[in-house]
């Protein structure tokens, strides 16, 4: 279980993503999850797509209810696992079929794309040009904590570095199942030589 102390993170706000412009505006993409309030991210958001780059966001914790029109405007991907799905759709996905369908409902609901994570049972993606879903690795995991975590880090290096969106999600796939190899959060991440020989064996 994973519990979220807001503390300094509930103090960001507007001001800070003004005081951050310079760093934002050299930003190819920004990655937002929802233990700031909203509103910073958003500001941040509106800095970044301003100058071209990329928006993506993990919705963890978990929505009560889908964003507002406004929101999904500020968003180029968005990223939820099963129960975020849930928050935002008002129904789980639990295969890869529904992980698919999932991801087009919330680009008809206007993202520009939409990856839905299963877990150990992969990943969906719906684009502007491509979707598909990416079966998982098999690896031999001993703690989860985080996977989601190294998988939107995964993505956000793969798109920075170019790929398209079936190759970035493939690329955060790989991040996420190693992740999971290793005990911890931030310590379970894989380094970029580990995750280079990883997809090289498979």
């Amino acid at each position: 279980m994973i519990s979220v102390i807001a503390g300094a993170n509930e103090a960001v706000n507007e001001s800070d993503a003004a005081a951050a412009r310079t760093d934002l505006e050299h930003a190819r993409v920004l990655l937002l999850q929802l233990e700031v309030p909203l509103a910073a991210s958003l500001a941040a958001a509106r800095i970044v797509r301003g100058k071209g780059g990329t928006v993506i966001l993990d919705p963890a914790p978990a929505p009560k209810q889908p964003f507002s029109p406004d929101v999904i405007a500020a968003i180029d991907i968005v990223t939820p696992n099963e129960s975020e799905a849930a928050g935002l759709l008002g129904w789980q996905p639990a295969t890869p079929d529904d992980a698919l369908r999932a991801a087009r409902e919330l680009k008809a609901k206007g993202y520009k794309a939409a990856v839905v994570k299963l877990g150990a049972k992969g990943v969906a993606f719906s684009g502007p040009s491509e979707e598909g879903f990416v079966q998982p690795f098999n690896v031999n995991a001993v703690d989860t904590v985080a996977a989601g975590d190294s998988f939107n880090g995964g993505l956000a290096v793969a798109l920075d570095e170019g790929k398209s969106l079936a190759g970035a999600v493939r690329f955060a796939a790989a991040c996420g199942a190693l992740s999971t190899m290793k005990k911890g959060a931030s310590a379970a991440a894989p380094t970029r030589a580990e995750l280079d020989a990883f997809l090289r064996m498979g």
